[in-house]
C-alpha cells in the first residue's frame, strides 16, 4: 500500500538510524552502532557497518579493531575479500594511506590471516606472486622457497620481464638460504641475465646500484658453497687489478663455479662501465717511442690509453681468465648461451681481437664502409706495413669526417717499445691528428728521404705540433748537410710559425750555404734560381723575405682545413708509397 514503508529487521533498522545520525551527529551514530553490536554481537552485517563507519570517520585504531573482529569471526569471508584486496594494494604502494596505517594497528596473527587470504584468492599468477612477496616481506620467517620455485618455473618468465624482475629484485633479497645449490645456481644465472639486460635495455633506471644487488645474489650462493667472501663483496672502491689477481688464483680450482660466476659478473660489469665511458670512440693501433719515458701505468705487453682503457683491459684480462682452460671455457660458453641478452658481444669481440693482435678477426667486412671501419682497417694496415691500403682507408675516412671539431690527442704516442692501443675519439681534429701521425711514419719508412718526402712531412706535422719536433730537427739537420732543399708546395701548405721561423733562421744563418728552393716560380727572379744563405742577389733575398712574411700572415688560417686539402690533393703521390 502507498505510504507504508517496507518491513525492516531490527538489525537493518538500527543500521539505518546509525547512518542517518552519522550525517549530523557522529556521537549519536556511534551510540546506535554500540547498541547494535551489544544486541547482535555475532551479526556480520552490523560488524561490517561498524567498521565502515570508523573508516569513513578516519579513526585508524577503531577501524583496526572492528576489522580484526570481522576477520576473527571468519563469517561471510567472500564479502570481506574486496576490502582485503584494497588493504593488500595499499600495502604494495610506497605511499602511506589510511588502510596501510590501519593494517599496522592490527595484531600480527590477524595481519598474517589477511595477507594469506589475499594470496589464496588471487587468480592471476603475477598478482599471486606479488602478494606472496608482500606476505614474505612482512613475515620472512615463512620462507620463500615455494615462491622462488613458482617464479623460476613460470612459463611466462621467459617472455615477460615482470616475472624476472619480481624474482630477482623483490624475492631474492628475502632469501637466507636454499637447500638446493643447483637451484641457487639457476637463480644466479637469472640474476646475471636480468641485471645485465636491465643496465642496457631498461628505459627507466629505478633500481639503485644493480651490480651491487647482483653481488648480493652471488653472496647467497657463495655462503652455501663456502666461497671466499672477497669475491662476492666487490664494489667500486676495490681495485680492479687486485680483484683480477685474486680471481686468477681460482684458475686451477677443482670447483670452477666461483671463477665462472664471479668472473662473468666482473666481466659484464667492466664492459658496461667501459661502454658508458667509451662513448663515440674507436680502438686503434697507436704508437710508442723508445726515446720517450715509459708510462708508469702500463701493465703487461700492451698499453691501452683513452677514456675507457682501464675498464676495457680489465674486461679483456677477465675474458682470457674465463678461457684459461678447457673446463672453465666450456662452462663460460654454456653460461653465455643461457644469457638471453648479450650486448657485451657488440663490438667487444673485435676490440679483443685487436688487443690480442689477431688482425684478420679485427678487420670489418669489405661491405662495411663506415668511418669507424675505415679507421680500423687503416690501423691494421699500418701495423702490417701495407701502406697503400692504409692510405686508401685514410682517404676514405677523410671523406666521412664528422662535423664535431674535437681536440688534439695527447696519448697517440707513449714512451717505450711495446704495443700501444688507443681509444680514438671520432671527432674531426682527433681523426686528422691520427691520420697525420701515421702518414708521417709511412713517409719516414717508405718515402726514401727525398726533399718531397721531407716537405710533405713538414706539412703533416703542423697539426700535432710540437709532437713531432724531434723529427723536424732531424729534417733540418739533413737539409743543412745536403746544402739544398727543394719543395714548391711550401708556400701553399706550411703556415706554422715555429716552422717558418726555423727556415727564416736557416736563411739568415751566417757561415752556412743552404740553397732553399721553396718560393713559387712566379715569385722568383732569374727563372729557377735557388735562394742561398750566402746569395748575393738582393732581389732574390727580398723575395724570400716577403714570401716568409706572407706565410706568417696566414698563421690564423685553419691548419686542419689545409691538411684536408693537402692530403686530398696529394693522394696520387701518397698512394704510390
Amino acid at each position: 500500500m502507498p505510504g507504508v514503508e517496507p518491513y525492516l529487521s531490527d538489525e537493518d533498522y538500527i543500521i539505518m538510524r546509525a547512518k542517518e545520525a552519522q550525517k549530523n551527529n557522529i556521537n549519536s551514530a556511534k551510540a546506535w552502532m554500540l547498541t547494535a553490536k551489544t544486541l547482535f554481537p555475532t551479526d556480520f552485517k552490523i560488524q561490517f557497518e561498524a567498521y565502515l563507519m570508523e573508516k569513513q570517520s578516519g579513526n585508524v585504531q577503531e577501524a583496526a579493531e572492528s576489522f580484526s573482529s570481522l576477520v576473527i569471526s571468519r563469517q561471510n569471508l567472500s564479502d570481506l575479500l574486496p576490502e582485503i584486496s584494497a588493504i593488500a594494494n595499499a600495502l604494495k604502494s610506497s605511499e602511506a594511506s589510511f588502510l596501510s596505517q590501519m593494517f599496522d594497528k592490527i595484531c600480527p596473527d590477524i595481519q598474517l590471516t589477511i595477507l594469506k587470504t589475499s594470496v589464496e584468492h588471487s587468480d592471476d599468477t603475477m598478482e599471486h606472486c606479488r602478494l606472496l612477496v608482500l606476505l614474505l616481506k612482512k613475515f620472512p620467517q615463512l620462507g620463500v622457497d615455494s615462491l622462488v620455485k613458482t617464479l623460476i618455473n613460470a612459463e611466462k618468465f621467459f617472455y615477460d620481464n615482470r616475472y624476472a624482475r619480481l624474482l630477482v629484485v623483490e624475492t631474492l633479497p628475502l632469501l637466507n638460504s636454499l637447500e638446493s645449490p643447483r637451484l641457487l645456481q639457476r637463480l644466479v644465472v637469472k640474476a646475471i641475465d636480468f641485471y645485465n639486460s636491465y643496465v642496457y635495455d631498461e628505459a627507466e633506471h629505478d633500481i639503485s646500484d644493480p651490480w651491487q644487488r647482483l653481488y648480493g645474489v652471488l653472496e647467497l650462493l657463495g655462503r652455501q658453497l663456502g666461497w671466499d667472501m672477497y669475491f662476492v663483496n666487490y664494489n667500486n672502491s676495490l681495485n680492479k687489478e687486485a680483484y683480477l689477481q685474486k680471481l686468477n688464483t681460482l684458475r686451477n680450482c677443482e670447483d670452477s663455479r666461483q671463477l665462472l660466476y664471479c668472473g662473468t659478473t666482473f666481466l659484464l660489469k667492466s664492459l658496461h662501465e667501459q661502454r658508458a665511458l667509451k662513448g663515440n670512440h674507436v680502438l686503434i693501433e697507436a704508437l710508442s717511442d723508445p726515446e720517450l719515458a715509459p708510462s708508469k701505468r702500463r701493465k703487461g705487453d700492451v698499453e691501452v690509453t683513452g677514456p675507457s682503457a682501464q675498464q676495457f683491459q680489465a674486461a679483456a684480462q677477465c675474458w682470457e681468465l674465463l678461457h684459461c682452460n678447457e673446463v672453465i671455457s666450456r662452462a663460460f660458453m654454456k653460461l653465455a648461451v643461457q644469457l638471453q641478452a648479450k650486448p657485451w658481444a657488440e663490438g667487444f669481440t673485435e676490440e679483443l681481437a685487436l688487443y690480442r693482435g689477431r688482425y684478420d678477426e679485427t678487420l670489418p667486412p669489405a661491405t662495411v664502409t663506415t668511418l669507424t671501419a675505415s679507421l680500423v682497417r687503416a690501423s691494421v694496415n699500418f701495423v702490417q706495413n701495407k701502406y697503400t691500403n692504409c692510405v686508401e682507408n685514410f682517404l676514405a675516412a677523410i671523406n666521412l669526417l664528422p662535423s664535431v671539431e674535437g681536440a688534439l690527442e695527447t696519448e697517440l704516442i707513449v714512451g717505450g717499445t711495446h704495443r700501444h692501443l688507443h681509444f680514438l675519439p671520432l671527432t674531426k681534429v682527433s681523426i686528422m691528428h691520427y691520420i697525420c701521425t701515421l702518414l708521417i711514419r709511412i713517409l719516414l719508412n717508405a718515402g726514401g728521404g727525398t726533399d718531397l718526402t721531407y716537405g710533405h712531412i713538414l706539412v703533416l706535422m703542423q697539426l700535432g705540433w710540437p709532437q713531432e719536433e724531434a723529427i723536424f730537427l732531424q729534417i733540418l739537420d739533413s737539409i743543412k748537410k745536403k746544402g739544398v732543399f727543394t719543395y714548391h708546395l711550401f708556400s701553399s701548405y706550411i703556415i706554422h710559425i715555429d716552422i717558418l721561423e726555423e727556415f727564416s733562421f736557416m736563411w739568415n744563418e751566417q757561415g752556412n750555404n743552404v740553397a732553399l728552393d721553396i718560393i713559387p716560380n712566379s715569385q722568383q727572379h732569374m727563372g729557377q734560381r735557388r735562394i742561398g744563405t750566402r746569395g748575393a742577389d738582393k732581389g732574390v733575398k727580398e723575395d724570400f723575405k716577403q714570401a716568409i712574411k706572407a706565410q706568417v700572415s696566414r698563421n690564423n688560417e685553419s691548419i686542419l682545413n689545409i691538411l684536408v686539402q693537402f692530403i686530398s690533393a696529394e693522394r696520387a703521390y701518397l698512394l704510390q708509397i
